[in-house]
C-alpha cells in the first residue's frame, strides 16, 4: 500500500509534468480536507487546530507566446487549519456557517502576476501587472458523492477591479490510506480580469502586437488531487488538472497555447 500511495502521488506529477499557477478555490479546500481531514469532534472548531508547513514544486505549459514551454516553480506551505477556519499562504478560509450538508465561508487568496515582460522578448513592452488581493464568499454543499463548491471573488487593491465566480462540483474517494477527489468546473472571470491577465492596452501596441480589449470569459477545467500519509505527521500530496482556454483568451496576441496542463507534487508536516 506504501508504494501504491507514492506511486499516485507521484504520477500527478510525472503523468501532466505542469503545476497550476492559480489553483482552483474548490480544489484547495478539498487538498486541505486530505491533508487535514476534521473529525467535527474538537473541543474549539476555530482554535483546536493543528499547523503546517512544508514545501509544493511542479510545473506547467506556459500559454504566453515567446516564452519557454514549460514553467517551473516551488512555493511553501505554511498554514493553520481549524474545523472552521484557515489561514495560509495559499489563502484565508473562514467558515462563518457550518453544518453536516452547508457551509459558508469569508474567502481570500492572492492572484500573482500573470505574465513578466522579461520572460521573453514578445513580452518586451508589456505593463507590469500587479499582484491582486482578492477577497470574497463561499459556499459548499454535500450533494450525492460530493460536493458542490461555489465562490466569488473580487480585486480588493485596484489591481485589476475584475470578478471572478468558480462553480465546481469535486469527489472526494478513500482507497486504503490514499485520499484522493476528482471532480470539474467553470471559472467566470469579467472583461476587467480578463483584460489584465490577457489584454493588450493603446501603449503596449507595436508591429506585431495589436490592440486587444476581451470580453468576460467562461474557463471550464478539470482537477485531480491525490494525498499518503508517510507518517503520522508528514503527508505526500500531488495534484494534476487542465484547464481549457476560451476565445477570449485564445484571440489575445500573447496567447499561443488554447489549454493549460498542471501537476505538482509536495511534502506537509503537521503538529
Amino acid at each position: 500500500m506504501v508504494v501504491v500511495g507514492v506511486a499516485l502521488c507521484l504520477m500527478s506529477l510525472l503523468m501532466l509534468f505542469a503545476s497550476p499557477a492559480q489553483a482552483q478555490q474548490a480544489t484547495k479546500e478539498i487538498l486541505r480536507d486530505q491533508v487535514n481531514p476534521k473529525t467535527g469532534g474538537a473541543v474549539d472548531p476555530w482554535f483546536d487546530g493543528s499547523w503546517q508547513i512544508g514545501a509544493f514544486g511542479g510545473a506547467s505549459n506556459n500559454p504566453y507566446r515567446g516564452t519557454d514551454d514549460v514553467e517551473l516553480g516551488l512555493l511553501p506551505i505554511a498554514a493553520y487549519d481549524s474545523e472552521r477556519m484557515h489561514i495560509g499562504v495559499d489563502g484565508i478560509d473562514i467558515k462563518f456557517f457550518k453544518n453536516d450538508v452547508f457551509s459558508a465561508s469569508l474567502i481570500g487568496s492572492v492572484r500573482t502576476e500573470p505574465f513578466d515582460n522579461g520572460d521573453g522578448n514578445y513580452l518586451r513592452g508589456m505593463e507590469e501587472r500587479d499582484m491582486a488581493f482578492e477577497a470574497g464568499l463561499g459556499f459548499s454543499a454535500n450533494i450525492w458523492r460530493g460536493a458542490l463548491i461555489t465562490n466569488y471573488l473580487t480585486d480588493v487593491n485596484d489591481a485589476h477591479d475584475g470578478h471572478q465566480v468558480d462553480v465546481s462540483y469535486v469527489v472526494p474517494e478513500q482507497w486504503g490510506d490514499v485520499s484522493f477527489s476528482w471532480g470539474g468546473g467553470v471559472t467566470w472571470q469579467s472583461d476587467k480580469l480578463v483584460d489584465h491577465m490577457v489584454g493588450v492596452r493603446h501603449k503596449e501596441v507595436r508591429s506585431d502586437r495589436a490592440y486587444y480589449a476581451p470580453d468576460a470569459a467562461f474557463i471550464p477545467y478539470i482537477d485531480f488531487t491525490v494525498t499518503y500519509p508517510l507518517t503520522e505527521q508528514i503527508t505526500l500530496i500531488g495534484t494534476h488538472g487542465f484547464q481549457y482556454l476560451p476565445d477570449q483568451y485564445t484571440d489575445s496576441p500573447i496567447i499561443d497555447e488554447d489549454y493549460v496542463f498542471s501537476a505538482g507534487i509536495g511534502l506537509v508536516y503537521s503538529f
